[in-house]
């Protein structure tokens, strides 16, 4: 009696949650919906300003939609994002190599809140593990995924990591082609969720991530120089869906 009592209770915890924002990619046909976008026209669920954009390209020459770029086991999404990098996706001539989403939305997206996104290493260009990838993470990276050898630090290259306040409270040696769900649980308590494939997440860290939240939460690719020498790069791949900040619960299956 006592589960059927805790299974209603939670339940009626996840009924009750309220998405925030919503950045699945049911409302794009097409990545040229993401070109629509602009400072002065602000539509759709995402931001798209930063991405290599030296030599007339738009948003949509680094982004693919597609099925075969979601979590299978996410049935509220139609379809996924295939985020590219190479040698020209320095933004504004920077040194680093770009492609990032940011949330469009007048929510803060501040408080105790659960930042919702799968990601998967894929078995066709995969990231380098020789360079440091953030891969997500706030502006003020309080609490980032990254993969890759970290700049200026030693240790074993090939690895999926959560870092909060310069400590790794999750790592992994990823298996490409496998799918990393994640929930970043911001405010107090705080805490991190992780699964792979389609299993139910499950918290592996509780405390605080070090900060509030905040929409200026990137979901991409950023490649970090190594010692300032130019980055020998053909095409790297990151493959994203369920990108969604509800306020309750967390939803726990991807």
């Amino acid at each position: 009696m006592k589960g059927v009592v805790l299974s209603l209770f939670l339940f009626a915890a996840a009924v009750s949650a309220t998405v925030l924002w919503d950045g699945r990619f049911n409302n794009y046909t097409t990545a040229a919906d993401f070109d629509k976008w602009s400072w002065s026209n602000q539509v759709g669920q995402y931001q798209t300003y930063i991405y290599g954009n030296l030599h007339g390209e738009t948003a949509s020459s680094w982004l693919t939609l597609g099925s075969q770029f979601k979590n299978p086991a996410t049935t509220g999404e139609k379809q996924g994002v295939k985020v590219k990098i190479n040698a020209q996706s320095t933004w504004n001539g920077g040194p680093m190599l770009r492609t990032e989403l940011l949330p469009q939305t007048t929510n803060s997206l501040t408080g105790h809140l659960f930042f919702h996104v799968s990601l998967q290493i894929p078995t066709v260009n995969p990231p380098d593990p020789a360079y440091e990838h953030q891969i997500v993470f706030w502006e003020g990276h309080f609490a980032d995924i990254k993969y890759g050898q970290l700049s200026g630090q030693n240790g074993v290259a090939d690895t999926l990591q959560v870092i909060t306040g310069g400590k790794s409270i999750w790592s992994v040696q990823p298996v490409k082609g496998t799918w990393y769900n994640f929930i970043l649980e911001t405010g107090s308590p705080g805490g991190l969720w992780v699964s792979t494939g389609s299993d139910a997440l499950t918290k592996v860290y509780t405390g605080s991530l070090n900060g509030n939240g905040g929409t200026d939460w990137h979901v991409g690719a950023l490649r970090l120089p190594i010692n300032g020498a130019p980055q020998q790069i053909t095409e790297t791949d990151l493959y994203y869906s369920g990108v969604y900040v509800e306020d309750a619960g967390p939803t726990t299956q991807p």
